[in-house]
């Protein structure tokens, strides 16, 4: 018997539930400081079908890694990764302007709308941005389209490391304490994996006596992008990690990304059968 999926939205974030078992939520972001202060939406918590949790936020090293995230530090001269200090100079919020969300057999949705927003108030770009979450027994799907529009004039998306999308996974899975990162060429470890263009990269370790992993893919059709990869548990894919992008004024660019959250290590699944799937 299948189980039922819900989706169910709150004042600040989705909950995500296959039958009775909540797996994931979507933080919305809340621009007020104080204890709900979150300058981007995020998801957190992130837990693999066993219910183990494989990401972190508020990591003791960089405590601007939040589980899940999209941000990029040097958006015409805007910050919009770090988001530890309200009071940093130039600083930005993504806020979630807009959102619409569904649920069917196969999986939930939602549709949401950004603001790029400078804390000074000025809208530097729209972003349309896209979740749709399947979970199943082994391996759960989150696929993401992000497509950034420059609404208000041209934009400068700088070289930079502080970018794109992130993944921080939990302390226990991290390379330093016996993690295993590996990416779609075959390159193991920070030293072979940093800045090289792959289809994909998988980070696996132990949760709460357990292995499990986190796999981020890139599509074919985003833009050229190379990982950013930590032994102390960061994994980023990044359009600008080797060199700048812009975008003219009135235009738009599109990236589509895959996360899978499974159990065991990548050896476990099929990591190269569900890239082949998602890039077709």
């Amino acid at each position: 018997m299948e189980k039922q999926l819900q989706l169910i939205e709150e004042d600040l974030r989705f909950k995500f539930y296959m039958g009775d078992s909540f797996f994931l939520a979507y933080n919305k972001g809340h621009r007020n400081y104080g204890d709900f202060y979150k300058s981007k939406p995020d998801f957190y918590p992130v837990y693999s079908p066993s219910g183990r949790e494989v990401t972190c936020t508020c990591a003791y090293r960089y405590n601007h890694h939040k589980s899940i995230w999209i941000g990029h530090a040097k958006v015409n001269g805007v910050n919009f990764f770090h988001d530890n200090n309200p009071n940093l100079e130039n600083a930005g919020d993504i806020v979630l302007e807009k959102s619409s969300s569904m649920t069917t057999q196969q999986g939930m949705e939602i549709l949401t709308k950004n603001g790029w927003i400078s804390k000074k108030g000025e809208r530097i770009l729209t972003e349309d941005r896209n979740i749709r979450a399947t979970p199943g027994e082994d391996v759960h799907i989150i696929d993401l389209l992000s497509l950034l529009i420059a609404s208000e004039g041209p934009v400068v998306f700088q070289q930079d490391g502080h970018a794109y999308i992130g993944i921080r996974v939990a302390d226990s899975m991290d390379a330093e304490d016996g993690g295993m990162i590996i990416n779609s060429n075959g390159q193991i470890g920070e030293e072979q994996t940093m800045r090289q263009v792959a289809d994909w990269v998988d980070y696996s370790g132990m949760v709460a006596g357990q292995k499990v992993g986190i796999t981020l893919m890139k599509h074919p059709s985003n833009p050229p992008s190379a990982f950013f990869t930590r032994s102390y548990g960061t994994c980023l894919c990044n359009f600008t990690l080797l060199n700048s992008y812009e975008l003219p004024e009135g235009e738009s660019v599109k990236q589509r990304f895959r996360i899978l959250i499974h159990e065991g290590g990548h050896e476990d699944i099929d990591i190269a059968g569900y890239f082949n799937q998602f890039a077709s």
